[in-house]
């Protein structure tokens, strides 16, 4: 999960940094208002034993480290298009700074250098793990709701189906929080993706109609 956010707010660096070069405002709002859901509606909640100190104080500290950071970068990209909310943040923020940290540790966040972005902390298998178990986790919440089936009922087994063996990998590799988010007790997945699906062939009226004339009917 943490090497999820930190590449993922990697990317979001080098992609506003790109946009900004040409001046691209329009570009940058919708990347960085998917990034903070992400951030808030992924990582923080799922971390949320990991932060109040569950797991132990060296992971609670990693946790909270890795969310100051990216906190902090995004609010600086931020600071050009909302300035007055990002100054607070980073007033904010600036409480955990490190006074001697003259790169950091200013009076504004509008006098902070636009972040670099690290190519090593890029990692685009540990992004795609992540959009699939989101994938996962959304559609199995839209069966239960479609199947009436309250998520506060635990269900005995989630089959995640996939032809593609590096994805049934992945999914095993982020069981914990599919289990978790779903309420299930065991995680399955399945490669033969026809036992599941239902074929059905519906023929185009007008196409029909237009190729046949008044034979069609018959």
């Amino acid at each position: 999960m943490d090497r999820w956010i930190i590449s993922a707010s990697q990317n979001l660096i080098k992609y506003v940094r790109r946009e900004m070069d040409s001046y691209k405002l329009y570009a940058v709002v919708p990347p960085l208002l998917n990034f903070l859901e992400q951030l808030t509606n992924w990582y923080v909640r799922l971390n949320r034993p990991r932060m109040k100190g569950d797991e132990g104080i060296e992971e609670q500290r990693r946790s909270l480290n890795i969310l100051f950071d990216v906190l902090l970068s995004t609010t600086t990209l931020m600071s050009c298009i909302t300035p007055f909310v990002t100054e607070h943040f980073y007033q904010n923020l600036r409480n955990g700074i490190d006074p001697k940290d003259a790169d950091l540790y200013q009076k504004s966040v509008h006098f902070l250098q636009m972040p670099e972005y690290n190519e090593a902390l890029l990692d685009e298998r540990v992004e795609k793990r992540f959009a699939r178990m989101q994938s996962a986790i959304e559609n199995g919440r839209l069966i239960r709701d479609r199947k009436n089936l309250s998520l506060k009922k635990p269900l005995k087994c989630v089959v995640l189906v996939d032809n593609d063996a590096e994805a049934r990998e992945d999914f095993h590799q982020v069981s914990s929080y599919i289990t978790e988010e779903l309420n299930c007790l065991e995680l399955k997945t399945e490669q033969n993706e026809d036992e599941y699906v239902e074929y059905k062939c519906t023929p185009d009226n007008r196409v029909m109609g237009e190729a046949l004339g008044k034979a069609f009917n018959k």
